[in-house]
């Protein structure tokens, strides 16, 4: 009887094999984590991308708003609010409801200076802005009344409202829905009145997001919220820098007439700006430096350098994205006018 010799993989050649497989599975695990790394590196600027904007848009929706007192933009027309020469005090039967809860100094909500910034320094840090402030950064306050009208059975316990009309107007604090009746502080004309939510707010970076000395940098809100008092809380993660410019309306070179032509005669720090009420200010540069939540393995190994507000900017070898975004947003309220008596 004859049998057919079989035979299988000798030793080396299963060796051999082994050795092509693990190459090839080597190259397939290789391409496996660089497609993942650029997928997560893309990410992370899509998301810097998604949060810039963001931020971007909250910060100028504030901005072009702040100095509207519901029916006008006359903060000097305004009564009950911050006691100084100019303040216009509550008519018989109201007090000045915010005491003690500002940002500023001074004891009540400053409705005549709706808008005020300070360079690199922080001078609310005992008062609202005080989550750790990250030193350098600029931080800056903005009031308006909020554009939706409210009836005053909406009105909540303990929030700050402005009720006006092209005439005048006062600060309120609502002690309930069925307060203040709607005859309250009514003007002799007929003009239509209306009832809006105070808005004020001072924006500032802090060196963390969730727990002190998590190393993630965030923006920061404190808003006038319910008590009244000023509550802060974070806005946006991963903001890393804020820097500020303020177009000016000024006289150039002595002639009086440039002044309140609505042109930008020059971009300069909060230092320089000599009238924070009068419409000089009348546009506002801003540059926001976002920095990612975690490092990227994208071979970020170096330090990079960034320029803001006219100053550079070098952010250490640490490995994390960043992304700088600027804008400039134009002020609509900065010209305070008393619609009753200009013609308007």
């Amino acid at each position: 009887m004859n049998f057919r010799r079989s035979s299988g993989f000798s030793l080396i050649e299963l060796m051999l094999a082994m050795l092509i497989g693990l190459i090839i599975m080597g190259g397939v695990m290789q391409l496996y984590v660089s497609t993942r790394d650029t997928q997560r590196s893309s990410d992370d600027q899509l998301a810097l991308l998604a949060d810039a904007r963001f931020a971007m848009e909250t910060i100028a929706y504030d901005l072009r708003h702040t100095g509207i007192w519901g029916r006008h933009n006359n903060g000097s027309l305004i009564a009950c609010q911050k006691s100084g020469s100019n303040a216009i005090a509550c008519p018989a039967g109201f007090t000045m409801p915010l005491a003690a809860v500002d940002c500023a100094d001074e004891e009540y909500i400053n409705i005549e200076r709706p808008f005020f910034a300070v360079d690199n320094d922080n001078p609310y840090i005992a008062t609202c802005a005080y989550e750790s402030y990250k030193a350098g950064t600029d931080v800056f306050t903005v009031r308006y009344a909020d554009t939706n009208k409210l009836d005053t059975s909406v009105l909540a316990n303990n929030m700050v409202y402005i009720r006006s009309n092209l005439r005048s107007g006062m600060v309120f604090k609502a002690t309930g829905p069925s307060y203040p009746d709607v005859n309250f502080y009514k003007w002799d004309d007929t003009e239509a009145t209306s009832n809006h939510l105070l808005v004020s707010r001072a924006y500032y970076v802090s060196d963390y997001t969730d727990v002190v000395g998590d190393g993630v940098p965030s923006l920061r809100r404190a808003d006038l919220s319910q008590g009244p008092e000023m509550v802060s809380d974070v806005l946006l993660s991963g903001v890393e820098d804020l820097q500020l410019e303020f177009g000016v309306d000024i006289a150039v070179d002595g002639v009086a007439a440039e002044k309140g032509d609505g042109i930008v005669d020059s971009y300069v720090s909060a230092s320089n700006v000599t009238d924070w009420i009068n419409g000089e200010v009348i546009a506002v540069k801003i540059w926001l430096l976002m920095r990612s939540q975690r490092q990227d393995r994208d071979n970020i190994s170096s330090a990079q350098t960034f320029t803001m507000a006219g100053n550079t900017v070098t952010t250490p070898n640490d490995g994390y994205r960043r992304y700088l975004v600027s804008s400039v947003v134009k002020m609509r309220n900065t010209y305070q006018i008393d619609l009753m008596n200009s013609g308007g």
